[in-house]
C-alpha cells in the first residue's frame, strides 16, 4: 500500500507472495511480473529468490517493485523462483529491514510469507533460535525450519509438517530450498494462495490475477493447511495435522484487499462488491430530492459504487479523481497541512459534483483519520450535502493475522457511536453494510470467514493484554451481522 495521509485511512495488508517452477527459462522476471501484479499488497520492499538446484541467489530493493528491482541483473536462470511485496505490519516500516523472501544456507532455504503469527516468540523451538538473528515472525520461521532440517535431517516438506503445527496465526508461504517449490497455507485459510499453470511451469501467488497477468491458467487455490510441493516429478500435496482448526478465510479480501480482477475461493471480488453495493443502496437509501448522484472514492470503491447505483438507480460521477503517483507524504496535525497533503492525492471535481447531494461510497472506514478533510473537499467543491455509505460493516477490533487497523483505541468506529459519526466527520449522514449483507455478498459459507475486527470473536488465541472492549455500541437498527459482544472471545 502507498504510503499516503488517505491511505492511513484504510486497513492495511502484509504482502504479496509468488512463486514459478520449471524445467527452463528465466522464472525471475516472470516472478517479478506476477509481482507487479500484486504490488498493491505491499509497497515498502520487494525480493527475488533463484534457486539453482543446490543454492539459492537473491536480489531485494526498497520501494516498489520498479524502484527495488529496476532490472534484474545478477538474478541467475534456475528451476525455481520466489518473490515478495511487503508493506510492513510488525519491525521496520521502510527501506530494507525485514524485506522478503527470507534467505538462509546451510542447507539453503528462501521463505516468502504473507500474514502474521500471534505471539512468535512462544512457538515452540524459538527459545532456541538466537534473538538477535530474527526481528520478525517470518526470519524465525526460517530459521525454525532450517533447525529442524539441520537437527533431524528432514527434508523441506518433513520439516514444515514438523514447524508448522506449533505456530498460531495467519501463514500463507512460498518457499524454495533451491531445487522444489513449496506452497503453504495455514489451518484456518486466513490469507489466499493459488496455484497455476503456464506452458510447462507451475505457478503461486496471493491472487489469481498475478496468475492471469502473465499469461497462466488458474488451477485451484490451495486449501486451509495445504502443503503443495512441486519439482521435476511433478506435485504433491498434504496437510498440516492441526485438529480442529476451523476454516476463517478473511472477509476483508473481498472488500478491499484483492484486485476486483482477482476470485477467491473460485468466486469473482468484482461481483462480491457489486452485490455489496447493491446492499448497500437497499440497506442504506438516501431519499429526497433533488435526488443526488454517486461518488466512489477511489480506486477500490468504484465497484461498490457502481452496485449502490445501479440498485437505486442513481448516477455515477467522477467526483474525485486520484491524480497518481505524487510520491510518500507524512501525516500532519495542522488541519491546513493535513487538506494540502490529501489535495495531492484526491482531486474534487467541481464540475461533477457542484450544487448535488452527493452519495460517497467507500469501501470501508478504519481510523476516520482524513474522511473529515475528503468531505470538506467536496463541500468546498460545490456539493451540498454529502452522505457516506460505506460498503462494510465498522470496524471495531484489532487484527492480529496481517492486517494493520491499529489499536481498538485507534479505530474511529470503537470510540463513538454510530449516531455521532457523522458529525464527526462533516458528513450529513453515515450508514454501514451489516455483516449479515456483506457475508451474502461475498458468498459461500458465512461461517468460513474471519470476521474478527468487525465481531471481536477472534479464531485463535490473541495475545495476552492485548485486547480492550470497544467504547461505542453499535448503530441502532443494524441486523444481527453488527452487533457486537462486549469483549474479544475466542470462536
Amino acid at each position: 500500500m502507498t504510503g499516503s495521509l488517505y491511505d492511513a485511512d484504510k486497513p492495511r495488508e502484509a504482502c504479496g507472495v509468488a512463486g514459478v517452477w520449471g524445467p527452463s527459462g528465466h522464472h525471475a522476471a516472470l516472478v517479478r511480473e506476477m509481482l507487479v501484479a500484486l504490488q498493491h499488497r505491499g509497497q515498502e520492499s520487494v525480493g527475488i529468490a533463484v534457486g539453482t538446484g543446490g543454492a539459492l541467489v537473491a536480489r531485494h530493493g526498497a520501494g516498489t517493485v520498479a524502484q527495488g528491482l529496476p532490472d534484474l541483473d545478477g538474478l541467475p536462470h534456475g528451476p525455481v523462483a520466489v518473490g515478495h511485496v511487503r508493506y510492513a505490519t510488525h519491525g521496520a516500516r521502510d527501506g530494507l529491514a525485514g524485506a522478503q523472501p527470507v534467505v538462509l544456507d546451510r542447507p539453503p532455504l528462501a521463505l516468502a510469507h504473507n500474514g502474521t503469527l500471534v505471539d512468535p516468540h512462544t512457538a515452540p523451538g524459538a527459545e532456541a533460535i538466537d534473538p538477535t538473528r530474527w526481528a520478525t515472525d517470518s526470519e524465525l520461521m526460517a530459521h525454525l525450519l532450517l533447525a529442524r532440517r539441520n537437527a533431524a535431517g528432514d527434508d523441506t516438506s518433513a520439516a514444515l509438517h514438523a514447524v508448522l503445527p506449533g505456530l498460531t496465526g495467519a501463514y500463507a508461504l512460498v518457499l524454495s530450498d533451491g531445487a522444489q517449490l513449496y506452497g503453504v497455507r495455514d489451518p484456518h485459510g486466513f490469507r489466499p494462495l493459488a496455484l497455476g499453470r503456464r506452458g510447462d511451469a507451475w505457478l503461486l501467488a496471493s491472487e489469481t490475477a498475478a496468475i492471469t497477468t502473465v499469461g497462466g491458467e488458474v488451477v485451484r487455490e490451495l486449501e486451509p493447511g495445504e502443503v503443495l510441493t512441486i519439482g521435476p516429478h511433478g506435485t504433491a500435496s498434504s496437510r498440516v495435522p492441526v485438529p480442529d482448526a476451523k476454516t476463517a478465510a478473511c472477509l476483508f479480501e473481498y472488500v478491499y484487499f484483492a484486485r476486483a480482477d482477482s476470485a477467491l475461493a473460485g468466486r469473482s471480488v468484482y461481483q462480491a462488491r457489486y452485490r455489496a453495493g447493491q446492499a448497500l443502496a437497499d440497506y442504506a437509501p438516501v431519499t429526497g430530492s433533488p435526488r443526488p448522484v454517486v461518488v466512489a472514492t477511489p480506486e477500490t470503491a468504484r465497484v461498490a459504487a457502481d452496485g449502490y447505483a445501479e440498485r437505486a438507480g442513481l448516477r455515477v460521477v467522477q467526483g474525485l479523481l486520484r491524480p497518481g503517483a505524487v510520491g510518500r507524504s507524512f501525516i500532519a496535525g495542522d488541519p491546513a497541512a493535513r487538506e494540502t497533503i490529501v489535495r495531492r492525492k484526491l482531486a474534487p471535481v467541481a464540475a461533477a459534483v457542484a450544487g448535488q447531494r452527493v452519495v460517497l461510497v467507500d469501501d470501508s472506514l478504519v481510523r476516520g483519520t482524513t474522511m473529515r478533510t475528503v468531505t470538506g473537499l467536496l463541500r468546498k467543491a460545490g456539493a451540498v450535502e454529502v452522505h457516506l455509505r460505506v460498503a462494510s460493516p465498522p470496524y471495531r477490533w484489532p487484527c492480529f493475522y496481517g492486517i494493520d487497523t491499529g489499536r481498538s483505541e485507534e479505530l474511529l468506529a470503537a470510540q463513538l457511536p454510530i449516531t455521532e459519526l457523522a458529525g464527526q466527520l462533516g458528513c450529513d449522514s453515515v450508514a454501514f453494510l451489516s455483516l449479515d449483507r456483506l457475508l451474502e455478498a461475498a458468498g459461500g459459507d458465512p461461517s468460513g470467514y474471519c470476521t474478527a475486527c468487525l465481531t471481536g470473536r477472534y479464531p485463535t488465541a490473541t495475545p495476552a493484554g492485548a485486547l480492550a472492549a470497544p467504547a461505542a455500541r453499535p448503530q441502532p437498527g443494524t441486523r444481527s451481522g453488527t452487533a457486537l459482544a462486549s469483549r474479544g472471545t475466542v470462536e
